[in-house]
């Protein structure tokens, strides 16, 4: 399988400056910002953008309500650019609206399931505030039915945005446990993208690197979360297990997570993650030239690599399921949701229902 990725990446410490200039080079004349609430407010977003442009009703996972209020905040304004300054769920929803302008189609699903030539190429440029979700790089978002119970994902190759500028800056007013949340999300892109069907020789570099890296400084950012180096190695790692499960896609982990976080509310880096280290034991002798790799760097051992994973969440966020409410009787039906098309079929390992059962209790 050939790697293919055609995001421009900027690394920066003066995010504005990179985006009025990319806004330039690409023509952008009328862009709709994507943000958060709480962007908007702690950069004064609204100075420095037309407030009326700006769309920032949005909770923490994207979901059909979110999509309804963004188009029809569309409606009627001729946008020919998309900004998404936010986390991973701004950024899904982001791509939501690019495939509005480029479709006009105003069916929320059939707009997610459309595969078909889009009318029109919108530019757009992505800027990351988390170190975790890697969509900055990617063709696809996620969004959430919450009254069908249901997660869609939302893919075509036009939604590669075309710029992706990086900026530790942005993710300093992070707390500690959302930077931990989003930092085990982006271990878990890396390790799903190793342990996976579609892996090539470069997929798999860029997640042996993200991995690297996220183990070597995510004890620096439980020092001193305002570290804006370690901050920066942080985001550079999140974009290159992005980059790595852009051509990958996802695996048992994730596919595993999101009955997690849509029956019990866990937030998705923790959901993602949760499972890693018992299927790191199911998967690792098909990816030992990988863990080799990855121990070889960090100079530790096999078992200390796994220690160092389990340090992550340790007096920062629960880390159990029975913390986030879930109980033994709650197994069997999560076992039976927790097999995505296209997701847990990427394991490297084919699982059955017992060994997923066997993974669930083994973090209960």
């Amino acid at each position: 399988m050939e790697y293919f990725n055609p995001v421009e990446i900027i690394y920066t410490n003066s995010w504005l400056n990179e985006l009025i200039d990319s806004q330039k080079n690409l023509g952008i004349l009328n862009p709709i910002l994507v943000t958060s609430p709480g962007n908007r407010r702690r950069l004064s977003l609204d100075s420095v953008f037309n407030p009326d442009s700006i769309f920032s009703d949005i909770g923490e996972n994207p979901n059909f309500d979110d999509c309804e209020n963004v188009l029809t905040f569309c409606k009627d304004k001729d946008y020919d650019g998309v900004i998404a300054l936010g986390g991973g769920s701004v950024m899904d929803l982001a791509k939501v609206v690019m495939a509005f302008l480029s479709t006009g189609k105003t069916n929320i699903v059939d707009l997610l399931e459309f595969k078909g030539a889009y009318e029109r190429s919108i530019a757009s440029i992505f800027l990351p505030t988390t170190h975790g979700t890697g969509s900055e790089v990617t063709m696809w978002g996620t969004v959430w039915d919450m009254r069908q119970k249901k997660k869609y994902s939302i893919s075509h190759l036009d939604l590669y945005p075309n710029i992706a500028i990086l900026d530790g800056n942005l993710t300093l007013s992070l707390p500690m446990d959302v930077s931990i949340m989003t930092t085990l999300d982006a271990l878990s892109h890396s390790f799903e993208s190793i342990w996976n069907k579609n892996a090539n020789e470069k997929s798999t570099e860029y997640a042996i690197e993200a991995i690297t890296i996220i183990l070597s400084n995510v004890e620096l950012l439980k020092q001193n979360h305002n570290d804006l180096n370690v901050r920066n190695k942080l985001l550079e790692a999140s974009t290159k297990a992005g980059l790595a499960f852009s051509n990958t896609t996802t695996a048992a982990a994730h596919s595993i997570s999101y009955p997690l976080t849509i029956r019990f509310g866990i937030p998705h880096g923790v959901a993602s993650s949760l499972s890693l280290i018992p299927l790191l034991e199911i998967n690792g002798r098909h990816i030992k030239e990988s863990l080799d790799k990855i121990c070889h760097s960090l100079e530790v051992t096999y078992d200390e690599l796994i220690q160092k994973i389990k340090a992550i969440p340790e007096g920062i966020i629960p880390y159990t399921l029975s913390e986030w409410g879930i109980q033994e009787n709650d197994l069997p039906q999560l076992v039976e949701e927790s097999f995505t098309k296209g997701r847990m079929d990427n394991n490297i390992v084919d699982l059955t229902k017992d060994q997923v059962f066997e993974v669930l209790k083994s973090i209960k």
